[in-house]
């Protein structure tokens, strides 16, 4: 699998990428001017892929958009007791959202990066960064019946 990155600040030059003894650079692509890229949605100046995904930092530190390439679907499980809303994937795996001053539902449209919870327990603390090539569909709430 490949995970391409989109530079959305400046061609793709020494410097301007992330360089990883782990992870291998296979094609770096620069457009002729700015152009606009479906598949991310916005402007940008070229790309690099590589062999491995990058980690959060890396692709923050370094202005690039990544391309989705998994989705994650998250069912909301409720709030930790330091008051952070809990998701569930498809696969068990539990992660948190760390800005609690906004309302759920606003944090979910803003695309907020979530943080998986430390032994994947409920209160666990938020520990790595969800991966930046990952989208989150988040899933309707159940219906609660009535007993």
């Amino acid at each position: 699998m490949k995970y391409r990155y989109y530079s959305t600040q400046r061609p793709v030059m020494p410097g301007s990428y992330p360089k990883n003894r782990y992870v291998k650079v296979l094609e770096i692509h620069n457009f002729d001017q700015k152009e606009f890229v479906q598949e991310i949605g916005q402007e940008a100046w070229g790309y690099i892929e590589y062999d491995k995904p990058l980690g959060y930092f890396a692709v923050v530190d370094y202005e690039l958009v990544a391309v989705k390439v998994k989705t994650l679907h998250l069912r909301y499980k409720g709030v930790d007791s330091w008051g952070r809303y809990v998701y569930e994937d498809e696969n068990g795996k539990l992660w948190k959202n760390t800005d609690c001053c906004s309302p759920r539902e606003c944090c979910e449209e803003r695309g907020d990066t979530l943080n998986s919870s430390a032994g994947n327990e409920f209160d666990g603390e938020p520990d790595c960064h969800m991966g930046t090539h990952i989208q989150v569909v988040y899933l309707p709430d159940e219906a609660v019946q009535d007993e």
